[in-house]
């Protein structure tokens, strides 16, 4: 990628020091002391805001939880809150010390929530934010922080790509609002790390879920504005923990476990396949009348048939071969943490281990950080947030080059075998047999995937530093300046080895490979922002302003060798011992960056009527000059009802409307950025003279100079209550996201001469283009019931449910359908990518309702017989083609929900978490892989298996048609 044009260097909103201006005059002040402890066991609380209400006097306890305030009047109110613990009011009058005692929060009402770029009270805001606390993130083991968020939070839907250990986990905003990246941008410390896009692994699976402090879902466009160029689907903010209390706190954490099937195909055994092979070759024969003597009539081989005695008493569950059962998950970590009167520090260790429950997909991960921060004096503060992790994983073939190693392996037949137990494989190296004799004999050829497995090597290894500096200037009271320089830097080095094998060995014959693939890519940004708190009489502001420059680079290699002159691990550890390569050396490189300017405002009046409206405009590198920059608005307001004097209802606590409107861009183009470098495959072959082949390069990805900034903009109308001194929490949220000319990529036109049927992303060569509006409706429904039982236990109740509507509105015009392959479909008026093909009716249950039903083009001159499936003719023209594939079903939930009991007593604590989704097909490729010739029934959801087959007596079958 050549020079981004986006400006990254000069002097940074000079004019924001006019917020100096209009400052109060002098007025004679007295000082208030005192100390802030937690209930129960009245340990310090560092950190802790205290602000004189009405004013925007206010100042940070520290280590020892103590403060000291000026105000300018002898009576008033303070107000004590700290992220995690309910906020308290406590007056005085002419008192020179005031204490307070904080519990934990009870409910969302009471609590400081991160927001961007600073904390708001819970009561007065605005934007639809979820938040989740470190308690509520530690009580679920997992490899990645954003699994804890999982029904947790309304709006979000959290689902593990795959089962293996360290996969990357797709996080759903609100449904999914675009056809290329769906996932929201993370946040740790202040430092976006980017969005999800690796297939094999999660940008935040290299953190430490006990080091997170927080988790914020900023959900609408007023509450993710200020991150506008990577905000279009959301933004999740991670707090890391930071050191508290006076004296050193060493804490050891340790959870352990072990995985399993929940459920398992139950499958046939020898006896079993025979019945059903002679069933299907006596249909068939019967269907077209075939005799023996006919050339194509079927039956078991001679040879099988002769075994057929030996092979019913061997009967291999091949599910058992390639399952670990009890496979063991385990998380350590230790941690130090203190301050002094002007340090604090928190520093830890971990480990993580999780082995898969399909061999083998071993992942590991050890991390290290430090947190610190240090106060000069009163005004000047520096603080640092600094992690490295080191992660690797143990691969075998599995979503590897043969595809899924579980469907793989139930395709095997019962009677094949794993290991060469009686020698019949001559000069075996590996232990393990091809069962070629089946090949040879019965027509019967099947590679041992779970041999293969076990002699493939890919090891996944990943270095990653994430890590800030930052420093504030507070030169007048309300007065906050502050810069922060991050980096994110990350190194992978993935290698694959496989020995050659035979077809006797394995059950195939092919050579041997050793492959290496390193990357890097660096990531800075540098943010500076001002931030200006002031209350006149009683109107409170909050305005901040600011810019945001991050540049990301990234460049990588790859090699792989071939006929390899030793498989001794000393040498295959480099691939240079091979003869010959098995590809072409490659490599790629790329750069971009981004430039900010954002801005926010928050009014206040009497904690009763609130506003905010922020502004975000960016520039990007991805796109051509003319249409480099975006704009993104936002605006909320907010009605405290339960505040106003003529509300007398002693039973409703709080009582809150809100809404909010607002835009976010999306600049990540798929494909092929702007700037770009075409990238030149070899794949096309030309013939010349109608006889010699040879391969030409080409381009795979063209630029579009035209393409505009993606716009997501949404629409939150909400309501908050808290009942009987807020113990009972309910919320409603209605919301609308339309996301308007969405960066999709399109394939090229074949008479172009340039699509070459390389599969580049979902497409084959393509050119990226704005395309279209998609639209998400529902409704946010969130409740929460806390209480004590007089015993002293502690108990708290609480659920969620999002509902999600996704349609696509509009495509481009002309444009009213396009397909990423067979089996999905994107068109106008049904959800993004849903299931297309033909619609069953049934089964054919009499020889007269098949001969009638429509000629079906799909299977040439030959008619549908009794037993066949009938498909629905959709367009009604009598005869069954391509036409006539429709809707079948979709994989976007019309709705997901969570329920949590949490219960404490004394030292001890109890969680319960229940989460789920409806009204979302499922599509099981493991039939159309052909696992259903193998399952005798469909545990894992129901259903008829093969044993559950057509009988010409039985009009009984599963489903009828005629």
């Amino acid at each position: 990628m050549s020079k981004s044009n986006v400006w990254m260097g000069g002097k940074w909103l000079p004019a924001l020091t006019l917020l100096l201006l209009c400052a109060p005059p002098a007025r004679a002040q007295q000082q208030i002391s005192g100390r802030v402890t937690a209930a129960g066991s009245g340990e310090p609380i560092a950190g802790a805001y205290v602000r004189l209400q009405g004013s925007s006097a206010s100042v940070r306890t520290d280590a020892s939880g103590r403060y000291t305030l000026a105000v300018r009047s002898s009576s008033g109110v303070l107000v004590f809150s700290r992220i995690g613990f309910a906020s308290r009011e406590v007056p005085f009058e002419s008192q020179a010390v005031v204490d307070a005692v904080l519990s934990p929060a009870a409910i969302e009402l009471d609590q400081l929530v991160v927001v961007g770029y600073g904390e708001k009270s819970r009561a007065t805001l605005t934007e639809s934010v979820g938040t989740i606390s470190s308690d509520e993130i530690r009580q679920i083991p997992a490899a990645s922080p954003e699994v804890a968020i999982q029904s947790r939070v309304p709006g979000i839907q959290v689902q593990q790509e795959s089962g293996n250990p360290g996969a990357p986990v797709a996080v759903r905003i609100r449904g999914v609002g675009t056809v290329g990246n769906t996932q929201p941008l993370f946040i740790v410390d202040g430092l976006p790390v980017g969005r999800a896009d690796d297939a094999t692994s999660s940008p935040l699976r290299t953190i430490d879920p006990d080091d997170i402090e927080s988790i914020s879902v900023l959900k609408d466009a007023s509450a993710a504005a200020l991150y506008g160029v990577q905000a279009a689907n959301g933004v999740v903010l991670i707090q890391t923990r930071r050191g508290r209390a006076a004296k050193p706190t060493v804490e050891y954490r340790m959870s352990a476990g072990v995985q399993n099937f929940p459920k398992r195909y139950q499958m046939l055994n020898s006896a079993q396949w025979f019945d059903l092979g002679q069933q299907s070759f006596d249909n068939y024969n019967a269907q077209f009348r075939y005799t023996p003597d006919s050339s194509s009539y079927r039956r078991f081989s001679t040879w099988l048939v002769a075994q057929k005695p030996q092979l019913l008493t061997r009967n291999t569950d091949w599910q058992d071969v390639v399952a670990v059962p009890n496979a063991p998950l385990m998380d350590q970590s230790l941690s130090v943490s203190g301050a002094s009167d002007r340090t604090t520090y928190y520093v830890s260790a971990g480990y993580y281990r999780q082995d898969p429950i399909i061999s083998k997909w071993n992942f590991r991960r050890l991390n290290f950080r430090v947190n610190s921060d240090y106060r000069v004096n009163d005004r000047v503060r520096f603080g640092e947030s600094f992690g490295i992790s080191d992660a690797w994983t143990l691969r075998g073939q599995n979503d590897g080059y043969n595809g899924q190693l579980l469907v793989n392996a139930l395709r095997l037949p019962p009677f094949f075998r794993y290991r060469d137990d009686n020698g019949s494989v001559p000069g075996n190296r590996y232990g393990y047999t091809g069962n070629a004799e089946f090949a040879t004999n019965a027509g019967l050829t099947f590679s041992n995937e779970p041999a293969l497995n076990q002699l493939v090597e890919l090891h996944d290894r990943d270095v990653h530093v994430l890590g800030g500096l930052f420093a504030e200037l507070n030169p007048v009271p309300g007065l906050t300046l502050r810069s922060q320089a991050s980096l994110d830097y990350g190194v992978t080095r993935n290698t694959g080895f496989s020995p050659s094998y035979t077809l006797a060995e394995i059950g195939l014959d092919r050579g041997d490979f050793d492959t290496e693939n390193r990357s890097d890519a660096t990531s800075l940004v540098w943010t500076n922002t001002v931030t200006y708190v002031r209350a006149i009489g009683r109107h409170g502001f909050n305005l901040i302003g600011g810019t945001e420059m991050q540049q990301s680079q990234w460049d990588g290699t790859s090699v792989g060798t071939t006929n390899l002159i030793t498989f001794d691990p000393a040498f295959v550890a480099v691939p240079t011992t091979g003869n010959s390569l098995l590809n072409l050396p490659g490599g790629f490189a790329g750069k971009r960056a981004f430039l900010g300017f954002l801005g926010r405002l928050s009014y206040n009046y009497a904690d009763k009527y609130l506003a905010t409206v922020s502004l975000r405009r960016d520039g990007a590198s991805t796109f051509a000059p003319q249409h480099r920059w975006g704009t993104f608005p936002a605006l909320s307001a907010g009605w405290r009802i339960s505040q106003e004097p003529f509300f007398k209802v002693p039973w409703i606590s709080e009582l809150k409307l809100r809404g909010s409107w607002g835009q976010l861009g999306n600049s990540e183009v798929p494909g092929a950025e702007y700037p770009h470098l075409f990238q030149v495959v070899t794949t096309p072959d030309y013939g010349l003279n109608g006889q010699t082949v040879v391969r030409a390069p080409a381009p795979r990805g063209f630029v579009n100079p035209d393409l505009v900034w993606e716009t997501n903009e949404t629409v939150d109308l909400g309501v908050e209550s808290g009942l009987f001194q807020n113990r009972i929490f309910f919320s409603a949220t209605y919301y609308r996201r339309n996301t308007k000319n969405f960066l999709v990529n399109v394939p090229v036109s074949y008479t172009s001469g340039f699509s070459m049927n390389e599969v580049y992303g979902n497409f084959a060569a393509t050119a990226p283009v704005n395309s279209g509006l998609v639209r998400n409706t529902g409704v946010e429904l969130e409740a929460g019931y806390s209480f004590t039982l007089p015993a002293g236990l502690d108990m708290r109740l609480s659920g969620n449910l999002t509902t999600v509507r996704n349609r696509m509105v509009s495509l481009a015009p002309g444009l009213k359908e396009y397909s990423q392959n067979s089996a999905y479909r994107t068109a106008v008026g049904y959800p993004i990518d849903f299931f297309y093909g033909y619609k069953t009716c049934g089964i054919y249950q009499t020889a007269a309702a098949a001969a009638a039903a429509p000629p079906d083009l799909n299977i040439s001159n030959n008619r549908p017989q009794a037993g066949d499936l009938c498909f629905q003719d959709i367009d009604g023209n009598d005869t069954l083609d391509a036409r006539d594939r429709t809707y079948l079903g979709k994989a976007i939930p019309d709705f997901y929900y969570g329920l949590t009991l949490n219960a404490s007593y004394r030292h001890f604590d109890l969680s319960l978490f229940f989460s789920g989704v409806g009204g979302v097909q499922k599509f099981d490729t493991s039939n159309v892989a052909g696992v259903g010739e193998r399952r005798r029934s469909e545990s894992l959801g129901g259903g008829a298996g093969p044993l559950d087959t057509y009988e010409p007596e039985q009009h009984g079958a599963p489903g009828h048609c005629g």
